[in-house]
């Protein structure tokens, strides 16, 4: 955070470098301009112009003249300038196509070739608009080329990742120390919110569930929490994201409520470190889909098998790989240095009835995956 700063920023070189190298990559592929849209917490706005969304965000990116943003509500915009490395800032009002199309034509794109990013997120109508009212400028998808760009992670990025996984740590440090019998998954939700809401985080996946592990009825986090209760010999397994200024880590942790993990827990937990070291060792350049994919077959050969991906980028995909017994498919994808990727063993029983998660992410360097979390790989007995 620089002097003065109101909120966290990187340098103006960290900025320079990143626009740099997108127009070098506009000029490449033939472009005029970018057209940005993302949605509340958007990682690809706030990457290129330090703001992070709250709600619908368009940026204008030319490859050679000033950026402008539009946001959704007018009242946003003293906050998103505040935040934001530019000074155009504007309200694009009932219709985001009509403002954000008469824009590009007085700058002087409405004939020129322009690069859309985050179009598979974009609402339909919206791009359906901009089209129609833009007739000769000739539009391309261009999100994968910014994405492989913006995943290399700089110096000062990592800065920004290792304080998400900070926070993350924060909250399972909180969970060891607070879960007790007798609370129900809504008090364990509260806990991981107070453990790093004053630090400055942002919520992000908060996946909780509990189970007797005597006699186990889930075996993955829900998304939602339910009023159950937990006790002694009760097992509440998580997958807790917090992001840190567009940057987010993930861990997953397994928590024994008044006792010891069961035989079987303490199988399936070892099953999983076991895979998750197995991957992290492989996290260098240059590393293929199915090397991670024969790597995680430690789980089958241990007589389990998996519900959730076992390794992942940004935002649980970018890729999604799974273990050779899971329904996600081989998708192709080649590990570049820097990049940031979440290991999440999730081995469950072939009944579905026992489970557990136990990851973290990683930085990929030429010698195996950096951990991004310092609290440690164990089943902690809370409560006892």
């Amino acid at each position: 955070m620089g002097a003065g700063s109101l909120y966290p920023r990187f340098s103006d070189q960290e900025y320079a470098r990143r626009h740099r190298l997108l127009r070098e990559a506009m000029k490449g592929a033939g472009l005029d301009a970018l057209v940005l849209w993302g949605g509340p917490g958007a990682a690809e706005i706030s990457w290129v112009v330090n703001y992070v969304p709250h709600s619908p965000c368009w940026l204008v990116f030319p490859r050679e003249g000033r950026i402008t943003c539009f946001v959704h509500f007018y009242n946003h915009i003293p906050a998103a300038k505040a935040q934001a490395i530019i000074d155009d800032v504007r309200w694009y009002g009932p219709s985001p196509a009509e403002t954000v199309a008469e824009h590009l034509r007085g700058e002087g794109f409405g004939d020129r070739a322009i690069g859309v990013v985050t179009l598979n997120a974009m609402p339909h109508a919206h791009y359906v608009g901009l089209t129609r009212r833009l007739p000769e400028a000739k539009f391309t998808e261009f999100g994968r080329e910014f994405n492989r760009i913006r995943w290399v992670r700089s110096e000062e990025e990592q800065v920004f990742v290792k304080k998400s996984g900070h926070l993350t740590d924060l909250v399972c440090e909180a969970l060891e120390a607070r879960l007790r019998p007798g609370q129900s998954e809504h008090d364990i939700l509260a806990i991981v919110y107070d453990a790093y809401a004053r630090h400055g985080g942002d919520p992000q996946v908060h996946f909780i569930a509990s189970t007797p592990m005597a006699k186990p009825d889930r075996f993955v986090p829900w998304q939602r929490m339910t009023n159950r209760t937990i006790d002694v010999g009760s097992v509440v397994i998580t997958e807790l994201t917090v992001s840190y200024w567009g940057y987010a880590t993930q861990i997953h942790r397994p928590f024994a409520i008044g006792q010891a993990p069961t035989p079987l827990y303490q199988e399936l937990f070892d099953a999983a470190l076991e895979c998750f070291e197995r991957v992290r060792r492989l996290c260098r350049p240059g590393v293929t889909s199915e090397e991670i994919v024969a790597a995680a077959s430690v789980i089958e050969e241990r007589g389990f098998t998996t519900y959730d991906s076992v390794f992942h980028g940004e935002r649980g995909k970018f890729p999604e790989l799974g273990t050779r017994s899971a329904v996600h498919p081989l998708e192709p994808w080649t590990l570049v240095e820097n990049m940031v990727h979440v290991i999440q063993p999730n081995p469950i029983t072939r009944d579905h009835t026992a489970g557990l998660q136990l990851g973290a992410a990683v930085l990929v360097t030429p010698a195996g995956g950096e951990l991004l979390h310092h609290y440690p790989f164990k089943f902690p007995v809370c409560g006892a």
